[in-house]
Protein backbone atom coordinates (compact mmCIF):
# COMPACT_ATOMS: atom_id res chain seq x y z
CA UNK A 1 0.00 0.00 0.00
CA UNK A 2 1.16 3.21 -1.39
CA UNK A 3 1.61 5.56 1.98
CA UNK A 4 -0.78 8.47 0.09
CA UNK A 5 -3.60 6.01 -0.70
CA UNK A 6 -6.93 4.88 0.73
CA UNK A 7 -7.87 0.60 -0.11
CA UNK A 8 -11.34 0.86 -0.41
CA UNK A 9 -12.42 -2.62 0.07
CA UNK A 10 -15.85 -4.56 -0.28
CA UNK A 11 -16.90 -8.64 0.46
CA UNK A 12 -19.93 -7.76 -2.06
CA UNK A 13 -20.38 -5.79 -4.95
CA UNK A 14 -22.58 -2.00 -3.92
CA UNK A 15 -25.51 -2.05 -6.51
CA UNK A 16 -26.02 0.89 -8.93
CA UNK A 17 -28.20 3.67 -7.38
CA UNK A 18 -26.80 3.27 -4.16
CA UNK A 19 -27.18 6.28 -1.61
CA UNK A 20 -23.61 6.75 0.47
CA UNK A 21 -24.16 8.28 3.72
CA UNK A 22 -20.44 9.38 5.56
CA UNK A 23 -20.10 9.97 9.27
CA UNK A 24 -16.74 11.46 10.12
CA UNK A 25 -15.23 12.80 13.18
CA UNK A 26 -15.88 16.29 13.30
CA UNK A 27 -17.12 19.25 15.84
CA UNK A 28 -19.66 17.32 17.82
CA UNK A 29 -19.19 13.74 16.68
CA UNK A 30 -22.25 14.33 14.91
CA UNK A 31 -21.25 12.15 12.22
CA UNK A 32 -20.31 8.53 13.67
CA UNK A 33 -22.90 9.67 16.36
CA UNK A 34 -25.32 9.84 13.71
CA UNK A 35 -23.67 6.72 11.37
CA UNK A 36 -23.79 4.31 14.38
CA UNK A 37 -27.02 4.61 15.15
CA UNK A 38 -28.31 4.38 11.97
CA UNK A 39 -26.04 1.04 11.21
CA UNK A 40 -27.99 -0.46 14.28
CA UNK A 41 -31.78 1.51 13.19
CA UNK A 42 -31.66 -0.11 9.99
CA UNK A 43 -29.75 -3.34 10.55
CA UNK A 44 -27.08 -2.54 8.34
CA UNK A 45 -24.24 -5.19 7.70
CA UNK A 46 -20.47 -4.51 7.76
CA UNK A 47 -19.44 -4.93 3.79
CA UNK A 48 -16.16 -3.84 4.08
CA UNK A 49 -13.25 -0.93 5.06
CA UNK A 50 -11.22 1.63 3.78
CA UNK A 51 -7.64 2.07 4.77
CA UNK A 52 -4.18 3.89 4.45
CA UNK A 53 -0.78 3.87 6.18
CA UNK A 54 -1.41 7.76 7.01
CA UNK A 55 -4.15 6.69 9.33
CA UNK A 56 -3.21 5.54 13.33
CA UNK A 57 -1.97 1.78 13.68
CA UNK A 58 -4.92 0.63 15.45
CA UNK A 59 -7.38 -2.15 15.44
CA UNK A 60 -10.69 -2.54 17.42
CA UNK A 61 -12.25 -5.77 19.14
CA UNK A 62 -16.04 -5.94 19.60
CA UNK A 63 -17.60 -9.07 21.07
CA UNK A 64 -14.14 -10.63 20.13
CA UNK A 65 -14.08 -9.56 16.68
CA UNK A 66 -11.36 -7.25 15.33
CA UNK A 67 -12.89 -4.23 12.87
CA UNK A 68 -10.57 -1.90 11.22
CA UNK A 69 -11.22 1.62 12.69
CA UNK A 70 -12.89 2.87 9.05
CA UNK A 71 -15.78 0.71 8.17
CA UNK A 72 -18.68 0.19 5.71
CA UNK A 73 -22.03 -0.91 6.02
CA UNK A 74 -24.56 -2.06 3.95
CA UNK A 75 -28.09 -2.93 3.04
CA UNK A 76 -31.44 -2.37 1.54
CA UNK A 77 -33.78 0.39 2.69
CA UNK A 78 -36.97 -0.15 1.05
CA UNK A 79 -35.65 -0.57 -2.98
CA UNK A 80 -32.92 2.08 -1.51
CA UNK A 81 -29.43 -0.09 -1.16
CA UNK A 82 -27.62 1.76 1.41
CA UNK A 83 -23.61 2.33 2.01
CA UNK A 84 -22.17 3.90 5.16
CA UNK A 85 -19.20 4.75 5.73
CA UNK A 86 -18.50 5.24 9.74
CA UNK A 87 -15.01 6.19 11.43
CA UNK A 88 -13.94 5.50 14.92
CA UNK A 89 -10.89 7.73 14.68
CA UNK A 90 -10.14 11.30 13.28
CA UNK A 91 -8.96 11.63 9.84
CA UNK A 92 -5.78 13.26 10.17
CA UNK A 93 -4.98 16.78 7.94
CA UNK A 94 -2.55 14.77 5.73
CA UNK A 95 -5.29 12.18 5.06
CA UNK A 96 -8.06 14.20 3.67
CA UNK A 97 -7.30 15.05 0.32
CA UNK A 98 -7.01 11.40 -0.71
CA UNK A 99 -9.82 10.11 1.38
CA UNK A 100 -12.34 12.64 -0.63
CA UNK A 101 -10.56 11.56 -3.52
CA UNK A 102 -11.20 7.55 -3.36
CA UNK A 103 -14.86 8.17 -1.75
CA UNK A 104 -15.96 10.30 -5.04
CA UNK A 105 -13.93 8.03 -7.52
CA UNK A 106 -15.66 5.00 -5.53
CA UNK A 107 -19.15 6.30 -5.57
CA UNK A 108 -19.19 7.62 -9.21
CA UNK A 109 -17.46 4.26 -10.35
CA UNK A 110 -20.26 2.10 -8.39
CA UNK A 111 -22.57 4.87 -10.20
CA UNK A 112 -24.31 5.85 -6.79
CA UNK A 113 -27.21 8.30 -6.92
CA UNK A 114 -25.75 10.30 -3.89
CA UNK A 115 -23.29 11.06 -1.79
CA UNK A 116 -24.58 12.59 1.82
CA UNK A 117 -22.37 13.82 4.47
CA UNK A 118 -23.67 13.84 8.39
CA UNK A 119 -22.10 16.41 10.34
CA UNK A 120 -22.34 19.43 12.84
CA UNK A 121 -21.86 23.43 12.10
CA UNK A 122 -21.14 24.32 16.04
CA UNK A 123 -22.61 27.40 17.68
CA UNK A 124 -22.14 29.19 20.37
CA UNK A 125 -25.07 29.21 21.59
CA UNK A 126 -25.84 25.58 21.84
CA UNK A 127 -26.87 25.71 24.92
CA UNK A 128 -29.87 27.75 24.54
CA UNK A 129 -31.19 25.70 21.83
CA UNK A 130 -33.25 22.63 22.43
CA UNK A 131 -33.76 21.38 19.13
CA UNK A 132 -30.50 22.11 16.54
CA UNK A 133 -31.67 23.17 12.88
CA UNK A 134 -30.13 21.22 10.17
CA UNK A 135 -28.73 22.67 7.12
CA UNK A 136 -28.00 21.58 3.83
CA UNK A 137 -24.57 22.48 2.18
CA UNK A 138 -24.69 21.46 -1.24
CA UNK A 139 -22.70 21.37 -5.01
CA UNK A 140 -25.70 21.52 -7.59
CA UNK A 141 -29.20 22.75 -8.03
CA UNK A 142 -30.86 19.54 -7.78
CA UNK A 143 -29.65 18.56 -4.40
CA UNK A 144 -30.41 22.31 -3.32
CA UNK A 145 -33.60 21.58 -4.84
CA UNK A 146 -34.06 18.19 -3.21
CA UNK A 147 -33.22 19.90 0.23
CA UNK A 148 -35.82 22.40 -0.17
CA UNK A 149 -38.52 20.21 -0.84
CA UNK A 150 -37.90 17.85 2.31
CA UNK A 151 -38.06 21.40 3.94
CA UNK A 152 -34.39 21.27 4.80
CA UNK A 153 -33.41 25.00 5.17
CA UNK A 154 -29.97 25.81 2.82
CA UNK A 155 -26.82 26.78 3.90
CA UNK A 156 -26.55 30.80 2.79
CA UNK A 157 -23.18 32.06 4.01
CA UNK A 158 -20.03 30.87 5.30
CA UNK A 159 -16.75 28.53 5.32
CA UNK A 160 -17.30 24.74 5.97
CA UNK A 161 -13.29 23.64 6.47
CA UNK A 162 -12.04 20.03 6.61
CA UNK A 163 -13.08 16.73 5.70
CA UNK A 164 -16.13 17.52 4.57
CA UNK A 165 -15.15 20.70 2.94
CA UNK A 166 -12.64 18.49 1.22
CA UNK A 167 -15.75 16.01 -0.02
CA UNK A 168 -17.90 18.96 -1.09
CA UNK A 169 -14.94 20.20 -3.37
CA UNK A 170 -14.34 17.43 -4.80
CA UNK A 171 -17.63 16.54 -6.19
CA UNK A 172 -17.98 20.45 -7.57
CA UNK A 173 -15.14 19.23 -9.82
CA UNK A 174 -16.12 16.15 -10.67
CA UNK A 175 -19.34 17.00 -11.31
CA UNK A 176 -21.09 14.64 -8.66
CA UNK A 177 -23.68 15.51 -6.42
CA UNK A 178 -22.84 15.90 -2.86
CA UNK A 179 -25.23 17.47 -0.01
CA UNK A 180 -23.98 17.72 3.82
CA UNK A 181 -26.41 17.80 6.39
CA UNK A 182 -24.87 20.25 9.11
CA UNK A 183 -26.92 20.34 12.15
CA UNK A 184 -26.17 22.83 15.11
CA UNK A 185 -23.85 21.94 17.71
CA UNK A 186 -21.56 21.84 20.07
CA UNK A 187 -18.03 22.63 19.24
CA UNK A 188 -15.95 20.37 21.84
CA UNK A 189 -18.77 17.86 23.27
CA UNK A 190 -20.51 14.75 21.79
CA UNK A 191 -24.01 16.04 20.56
CA UNK A 192 -26.26 13.43 20.31
CA UNK A 193 -28.92 16.14 19.98
CA UNK A 194 -27.35 17.56 17.22
CA UNK A 195 -27.46 13.70 15.79
CA UNK A 196 -31.10 13.14 16.24
CA UNK A 197 -31.72 16.37 14.10
CA UNK A 198 -29.16 15.74 11.52
CA UNK A 199 -30.74 12.43 11.50
CA UNK A 200 -34.52 13.69 11.23
CA UNK A 201 -32.88 15.73 7.86
CA UNK A 202 -31.36 12.63 6.16
CA UNK A 203 -35.12 10.71 6.89
CA UNK A 204 -36.82 13.77 5.33
CA UNK A 205 -34.26 14.09 2.43
CA UNK A 206 -34.34 10.15 1.84
CA UNK A 207 -38.10 9.35 2.88
CA UNK A 208 -36.97 6.61 4.56
CA UNK A 209 -37.65 6.44 8.80
CA UNK A 210 -35.38 6.70 11.19
CA UNK A 211 -36.35 6.44 14.77
CA UNK A 212 -34.11 9.02 17.27
CA UNK A 213 -35.82 8.32 20.85
CA UNK A 214 -32.96 6.12 21.73
CA UNK A 215 -30.61 8.52 20.48
CA UNK A 216 -32.00 11.36 22.59
CA UNK A 217 -32.55 8.79 26.12
CA UNK A 218 -28.78 7.90 26.29
CA UNK A 219 -27.53 11.65 25.48
CA UNK A 220 -25.27 11.47 28.62
CA UNK A 221 -24.06 8.44 28.53
CA UNK A 222 -23.00 8.54 25.18
CA UNK A 223 -21.28 11.76 25.57
CA UNK A 224 -19.60 10.24 28.61
CA UNK A 225 -18.33 7.03 26.25
CA UNK A 226 -17.42 9.37 23.58
CA UNK A 227 -15.45 12.14 25.46
CA UNK A 228 -12.11 10.23 24.46
CA UNK A 229 -12.63 10.59 20.39
CA UNK A 230 -13.66 13.93 21.28
CA UNK A 231 -10.93 14.85 22.83
CA UNK A 232 -8.54 13.28 19.68
CA UNK A 233 -10.45 14.85 17.39
CA UNK A 234 -10.01 18.06 18.35
CA UNK A 235 -6.35 17.83 18.55
CA UNK A 236 -6.97 16.81 14.63
CA UNK A 237 -9.52 19.55 13.78
CA UNK A 238 -6.91 22.78 14.98
CA UNK A 239 -4.74 21.66 12.03
CA UNK A 240 -7.31 21.34 9.18
CA UNK A 241 -8.31 24.86 8.97
CA UNK A 242 -11.66 24.91 11.16
CA UNK A 243 -10.72 28.09 11.99
CA UNK A 244 -11.93 29.32 8.62
CA UNK A 245 -15.73 28.44 10.17
CA UNK A 246 -15.68 31.46 12.34
CA UNK A 247 -14.24 33.57 9.87
CA UNK A 248 -16.55 35.70 7.52
CA UNK A 249 -15.98 35.45 4.07
CA UNK A 250 -14.57 38.78 2.49
CA UNK A 251 -16.52 39.13 -0.85
CA UNK A 252 -19.78 39.73 1.90
CA UNK A 253 -18.50 42.13 4.50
Amino acid sequence: MNGQEWVFSTKEPIPKGSIFIVGLPDVGLVGPISTSHLVKQWDLHEIGYLDSEMIAPVILYHEEKPLLPVRLYGGYKKNDYIVVLHSDIAIPPEAISSLATTLIDTAKTNMASKLILLGGIAVPNRLNIDTPKTYAATIDSESLSAAKNAGIEALKEGFIAGIYAQLLKEGLKKNFSVIALLAECFLNYPDPGASASALQALSKLTRHDVDVKALLEQEEEIRVKMREMMKRTMETMQKAGKEYEYTIPALYV
